[in-house]
Formats: structure tokens, sequence, C-alpha cells
């Protein structure tokens, strides 16, 4: 299905009781919203484990290079942006990093223009709800969205590069896992598989992982603590992780693990708020 494209850029952000309500589309696990770039308007991954916008050298044109410095982790050209906009925020003179983005469109089967990540998320909470297919992005202080309906749980977050990362325990092991919102799996390392106690996973078995383009080991994690809290079974690739190691991340949660409840990140309080699913909210103030 297809996103309606936005309407014109508002000025600044939502104040005390507006919101933005954003239609996405999931394309094979990746969170799909329409943003513009140096007047080009088109397909944008939404990724909150990523602490930057990516953009597509091959897609959007009028890119300058710059002569900041890269992101430790990725690969890429850093570049400068001259004007970015989505969700009624507006960025001139944007320092992104321009990267190559064919699998990602292989795996979406979409144009893709670029990433957006924690650089322009960072103020704000944003709400995933994947059931009814849209975002809500307001700030952190309109603590009246969950007096109106409030969350079954929340877990603490902590930053790490960038990167949102929760203490979790699996099998009563200690893992670390970073929040891949926009993730299409679970990804957890290679090394782990030597680590977790036999009765915390399924047999792992070969299957093709979305995004790799490559058939990689998977199984299903049952063992899940994190805050107290159980969680129900999920399925996890086994893949090479050395890039998160100076992150000192274990494994990533994405949207196959998350998509299971309603959530959201709010990046200033440091706490991610699940709810079940059901009636979309009421987004207005009562």
């Amino acid at each position: 299905m297809a996103l309606a494209l936005l309407t014109g850029p508002v000025e600044g952000m939502p104040q005390d009781d507006t919101f933005q309500k954003i239609p996405f589309e999931q394309a094979n696990g990746l969170i799909l919203v329409q943003a513009s770039v140096n007047g080009d308007t088109g397909s944008f991954i939404l990724e909150t484990g990523l602490p930057m916008v990516l953009v597509n050298p091959r897609n959007v044109s009028g890119l300058q290079l710059s002569q900041a410095p890269g992101e430790a982790g990725l690969r890429g050209q850093p570049v400068l942006v001259k004007h970015f906009a989505w969700a009624g925020i507006e960025r001139e003179g944007l320092e992104a990093l321009a990267m190559d983005m064919s699998q990602l469109e292989k795996a979406s089967q979409r144009k893709i223009l670029g990433v957006i990540g924690y650089e322009v998320l960072s103020k704000y909470e944003l709400m995933f709800d994947s059931r009814n297919q849209v975002l809500l992005i307001y700030e952190s202080k309109n603590s009246w969205v969950h007096l109106q309906r409030p969350p079954s749980f929340s877990l603490p977050f902590k930053l790490q590069g960038k990167m949102l990362a929760v203490s979790t325990r699996i099998g009563g092991k200690k893992v670390r896992l970073g929040i891949d919102a926009g993730g299409a799996c679970n990804l957890m390392s290679e090394e782990m598989l030597g680590v977790l106690p036999a009765a915390s996973h399924s047999l792992p078995v070969m299957e093709k992982a979305p995004g790799f383009g490559a058939y990689k080991k998977a199984a299903d994690i049952y063992d899940i603590q994190a805050g107290g809290k159980g969680f129900p079974a999920s399925r996890f690739i086994f893949t090479d992780l050395s890039e998160l190691e100076h992150l000192k991340l274990d494994g990533l949660l994405g949207m196959p693990f998350l998509s299971k409840y309603r959530f959201s990140v709010n990046y200033r309080k440091g706490e991610i708020y699940f709810w079940p699913h059901g009636a979309e909210i009421n987004y207005r103030r009562t």
C-alpha cells in the first residue's frame, strides 16, 4: 500500500497540544515514511538504530562534500544536505552520510532516498503503532498522551554512541541489546551461540535473512527478561556484529520483537513505553 505524501511543511515542531500523525508503510520489516531532501520527495527508512541521517547519492541531487568526521561503525562519505523536511521538522545545512543503499532498495522493493536516524529524532517522543500503520511524534512533555491510556510497562535505556541500549537476561545470562526500531530482523552476535544456555533457544538452522541477501543461522530465543518482565519467544538471526563492538552490544531488537506492542521511544527521559495493540489512540487532549 503506497503512502500518501506529507502535507506542506510545518513551521517548527508541534507545541503543547499539537502533534504530527504520520502514516507509514512496512516493507519486509522496514518502516518507510515520506520525507524530502534538497527538493526531492520520496521514501525514507525510519531507523532508531542509526546515529544520523543517511542519504542515497544515486537518488538525491545537490549533495555537497563535507569535512565533518564520519560516524564510528558507518562507512560512507560525509555530505552536507541543503534542506531536509519530515513531520514538521526542517533542517538547513544538515550533516549527513552518503551511502550505497542498493541492499535496502532490494529488501524494500522501493526507490530509497535515505534513512532517518537519531539526529532528527532525539528531541521528541516517537510512538509506533504498527497495527494501525501510523507514527506519532510529539514533544516529550506531552505526558497527557500517557494519562489518556497509561502504558502497560516501560524499560529504561541508555545511549551507547547514540544507539538505544537495554539490559536484558537470556537464560540467566546478562545480554546488552540495542533497540533498532525499523530493523527488519532481530540480530544476535554469532558468538552468543556459545554463551547462551542451550535451553534458552531452539536449535539453530540456516535461513535467508531479510536485508542480508544470504543465509544465516537463525533460532527462536525463549527466555528474554528485561525490567523484571518476561517477553514472548522471538526469532533472532545470528551474524557477525563486530561493527557494534565499540558499543559493547550483543545484539539488536528489531521490529519482529517490537511490533508485538504499540510502543514509544522517549529520548529525553530515556524510556521505552509499551502498550497492547488495539484501536487507534485518540490523539486529542480530553
